[in-house]
This record gives C-alpha cells, structure tokens and sequence, in this order.
C-alpha cells in the first residue's frame, strides 16, 4: 500500500500560542468577520487588542525577535531581528517574552485532538532546534485511513477547520513522502491542489521551489546564487557535482523528497499501559526471532488489559528496520478481547508479509482502540455446550472477517420493531451493538419463514363467489387453492401520514391470506388494491372475469388502461415451513 503523509504547518505558531492563552493580546480576524466583532468602548483596551507584537528571547547580544504575528510580517519585521531594529520600523510594537512550557501544553493539546485522525503522529524536530521564525509544524501518516473521512481533500478541509476553531493559523499538504508534503504545506500558492502523488505528479513537483527541501538558509542562499530557484533546476544537475560543491545534505533531502531515501521521523506515542516498545541491540534477522518478540509483547499488553477489565478492539504492529522502513499490521476484533493466543492467530497470518530487510530494530504494539469489559460468569458446568460461548463465537467472527476483503462485510440478522413485514427484520455489522427490539404486548399472528422480497405477482386463473382464489399461476405452475385463511390487514405507519385522515384505506394497505396448495405449501399471498373505493367492503364479492382458466394459464398479467375499482393486484409475499 501507498503511503500518505499530511503535513500541517502552523506558520503563527507562537503568536497564537500567546493569543490563545490571553486573548487580550490582539484582534484575531481569521474567523471573526468584521461586522460581528463586539463594539469597543474603551479605547485603550481597543488599541491594546489590535496592536501588533512579537515574541522575544534574550541572548548575550541582547532581545531577539523569535516570533511575529502576520501584521508584523507585512510591516517588514523578520525572524532574528534584534528588538531595537523592530521598533525602528514599528515604534509602537509590543514584545512578549517566550514561554517554552506554554508551547508545549498547546502542543500536547493539538497531538490529542490529531489523534482522532492517525495514531502516527510527529512533531516537525526542526521547528523545535531552529525556533527562530515562531512556526511549527505536525506529520500525519495518513496510510490506509483516508477513506475512512471521504477523500484527501475532505480530510484537509476538516482539519484546517478544527484548528481555525482552536485559534491557530494552518496549512495542510498532502503526499507520498513526509518531505514533499511538507513543501505542499508550506508553499500552496505554488501548489494550489496542495496534494501530489508521485510519480503521476512529477511535473508539478519539479515547478516547487528549492526552498521546499528543507535546506539550511546558507545552502539556500548558494542556490539562489547560482541561479537555482526550482527543483527541477537541481534535479537535472549531475548528482556527484551536486555533492562537491554543495555537501550531501542537498542530494540528502532531494531523494527523501522523492521516496528514494526513507526518513525517520519522531512519532509521539501516548504513555499508555496498552502501548508497549522494545529496541533490540542485535537487529532481528528472521521471522522465528520476530514471532518470539511479537509474542511477548502481546502477552505483556493483554496482561495489562486484563488488569484494568479492558479490551483492545484494535491493535497495530509496527516492524522499525534497521534502514528506517516500517512495516504496520492493523487487526480489528468484533468485540473487546483480552485472549493473547486469538490475537496471536490473528497476527500470524499477516506475519510472513513482513519483510526483515537487513533486521529489525523495534518493535512496536499499540491498542488504539479500547473498551471496558463487563465481569464474565464463568459457568460451573463442566459439559455447557459450546454453542452458548459467546467469546468463542466472536472469535469465529474475527477470523471469518480477517480473511475477507476490505470492501467485505460480515453482517447478524437483526431484528426492527415495526409491524411492516419488509421492515421487521435488517441486518447489522457483527461488531455493532444494540438493544432488541421491544416485543409487543399483543402477539402477532404466524409469520413465514422466507420473506420474498420483492413480491412475486401471481395470476388468478379462478375467483370463488366471495371474488377470492381458488386457482392461481405463479412462477409459471398452476396452483389449486385447498384451503385459506384470512384475511389479515395490515395498514402502513400512521406516524408517516399525520395529514391523512384516510391513510388506512390508500394504496398502501395490504390483505394479507394463509394458504395451502394441492402440493402441501403453504404461502403467504398479498392482496394490493390498486384502486380502493371507501364505499367498498373487506370482503369483495364481485363476479370472475369471462375469460376462462385455460386461456389465463401461463400467460403473465397484462396490465390494463382503465382499471376497475374492484382490480387487485395479488402476489406472493413469503413460505412457511
């Protein structure tokens, strides 16, 4: 499977965190429109909110600018420029001195929420050594969840959305290596689909600038020196100039840029008891070294389930090479489990996808997705037959599911509270839960067995005095009626019609008949009047039709122009035993 990185860049990191924490610090306009902002009484308090300000640190030169909000930018002010030169372009500028603890509670913040949409989540390390321009920046390895909120696009748009709500400036960027997602993020009017899938889109990767690389601002300056402003213009160079004259750091980020070298990236991984790593000095070099670590650590995690009565409902693998490749497995349980030989079984048949390269160095079980568990009775009779374990029949479910396709469903049939015979029954997902369906007080009458939906019509080929059947033709075999029961009426869901004083007596009232054949079945046929008269009776005693049995025999109904008030249209609705 592809992989998919997002990146999201926080271009007004520190700002925002200062605004957030007091909000008196400015005038946030990126989702406040103007005509809703609350009238200003005070002027002074006006003037303290719409100022502009940087965020400072102190160095042994002195105050240096670490953060600036967009008004600043726009004004001239860079990062790293000492406070004096500031206030000579901004006299009446203000400065906050940083707060490191600060950014890190907005940013533990903002990893919860992420998590939501990935487990895998790494902060940008570079934005954390070289702090200077007040950004920061977040990874998302979004490989196989995408479908899960619609498409790429949709996924962006909702993040950006859930930041601008926590008051934070962002840009998104998607694609199949961390790298060039990150110049999707940072460089959009350049990109404006924000999204590239390489190698389809190769050529619009080549169109970003060189400042997409992620160069330090020395190399930088060189390429701009030397005429080299996009990719593609470093790209077409030959490679061992390249490393001459510039250093192997351009060659470096050029192919973790194009996938061809893989990248490490620091994954923040909850401190959770159902979240367990081990590094190895000697990397693991064959499947039954692996199979033994994997096995101690899915031990060690349902122990610790089972001493908090909880349940993993997810568990995710992943194999960390010693060459920086990971390998991830996902299993989904239909239900909370707590058994390590049945998530064994289920690992087991993905493990020899897994491939140990030069060895793998760490190994990695994460639950995800945990839910509490209710006490279990366990029962004292030793010969309790094993249909009624319900973990064991969970279990059948898992490994049924665990072999079908991705786009596959294992369903229970399931039962609806409603007197309508097509709506009585559904299904669901085996995994999800409900209450049954509340009984009702009066009994219904019998049922059959199979529903036929949809309703097979039939023919009448003979009416008795009271203008029920006696013959009828379905699926091309004449049947003779022996005996009948009925009728049942059943009328549709007053709640859907509150306008309609005559909804029992519409088109979608239905007469429901027992009846048994010369063949010994027993069929559930359906009256369904077409055109019902209020004036009519229940009981319709009209004449038979002309036309004889033999010349209706094997001959479909035909429908006709101008229907009789006395037409209905019969059919077969379900089988009894």
């Amino acid at each position: 499977m592809k992989q998919r990185f997002l990146y999201l860049w926080l271009p007004h990191w520190k700002t925002d965190c200062h605004r957030n924490h007091n909000p008196h610090l400015g005038c946030d306009t990126r989702s406040t429109p103007k005509d809703k902002q609350a009238p200003q009484t005070n002027g002074r308090a006006a003037k303290a909110r719409n100022q502009t300000f940087v965020v400072t640190r102190n160095d042994h030169k002195g105050v240096l600018v670490c953060g600036l909000t967009a008004q600043a930018r726009a004004s001239g002010i860079l990062p790293a420029m000492r406070l004096a030169e500031a206030r000579s372009i901004l006299p009446d500028i203000a400065n906050i001195t940083e707060e490191p603890a600060l950014y890190e509670h907005y940013q533990a913040r903002i990893i919860r929420h992420l998590d939501r949409y990935s487990p895998w989540i790494a902060a940008d390390r570079a934005h954390a050594r070289e702090n200077l321009a007040g950004h920061n920046g977040f990874w998302l390895e979004m490989t196989g969840g995408i479908h899960l909120f619609g498409n790429e696009e949709t996924l962006m748009t909702q993040i950006e959305r859930d930041l601008h709500q926590m008051g934070f400036t962002c840009q998104t960027g998607m694609a199949d290596t961390a790298g060039a997602a990150w110049a999707c993020a940072q460089f959009p009017q350049d990109q404006p689909l924000r999204i590239l899938s390489l190698p389809a889109d190769h050529a619009q990767a080549r169109q970003l600038p060189v400042t997409g690389l992620r160069l330090p601002p020395a190399t930088l300056a060189i390429l701009h020196r030397l005429g080299i402003h996009h990719i593609h213009d470093l790209a077409d160079l030959p490679r061992a100039t390249l490393t001459t004259r510039l250093g192997p750091d351009v060659l470096e980020k050029l192919d973790q840029f194009y996938g061809r070298l893989p990248e490490h990236l620091n994954f923040h991984l909850p401190s959770q008891p159902w979240l367990l790593r081990q590094h190895y000095a000697e990397p693991l070099g064959d499947a039954a070294n692996l199979e033994a670590a994997i096995t101690q650590l899915v031990q060690s995690l349902c122990q610790n389930l089972q001493s908090d009565h909880k349940g993993l409902r997810r568990i995710i693998l992943r194999c960390i090479r010693v060459d920086g490749h990971t390998h991830t497995v996902t299993i989904t349980t239909s239900s909370p489990c707590q058994s390590a030989p049945h998530l064994l079984r289920l690992l087991g048949e993905k493990l020899p996808g897994v491939d140990t390269g030069f060895g793998i160095e760490e190994v990695i079980i994460f639950a995800p997705w945990v839910e509490n568990i209710a006490f279990r009775q366990i029962s004292l009779d030793a010969q309790q037959p094993a249909g009624n374990d319900t973990i064991a029949l969970n279990e059948l479910f898992d490994r049924i599911s665990h072999h079908l396709g991705p786009k596959d469903q294992l369903y229970r049939p399931s039962h609806h509270a409603s007197h309508l015979p097509e709506l009585a029954a559904g299904k669901k997902h085996i995994s999800a839960r409900g209450t049954h369906a509340r009984q009702p007080e009066t009994p219904l009458p019998n049922r059959p067995i199979r529903l036929i939906d949809p309703p097979e019509p039939i023919q009448i080929l003979q009416r008795g005095a009271n203008g029920l059947p006696l013959e009828i033709c379905w699926r091309r075999m004449p049947l003779t009626i022996l005996k009948l029961q009925g009728p049942e009426r059943i009328c549709p869901e007053w709640w859907h019609h509150l306008n309609q004083d005559d909804f029992a007596l519409g088109a979608e009232t239905r007469d429901y008949f027992h009846v048994h054949d010369q063949a010994g079945r027993w069929l559930w046929l359906c009256r369904h009047p077409a055109r019902r008269n209020p004036e009519i009776s229940f009981a319709d005693t009209t004449n038979p039709t002309n036309t004889t049995p033999a010349q209706q025999a094997f001959s479909w109904p035909q429908p006709q122009n101008t229907p009789q008030p006395d037409q209905d249209l019969w059919s077969v609705h379900g089988l009894f035993a």
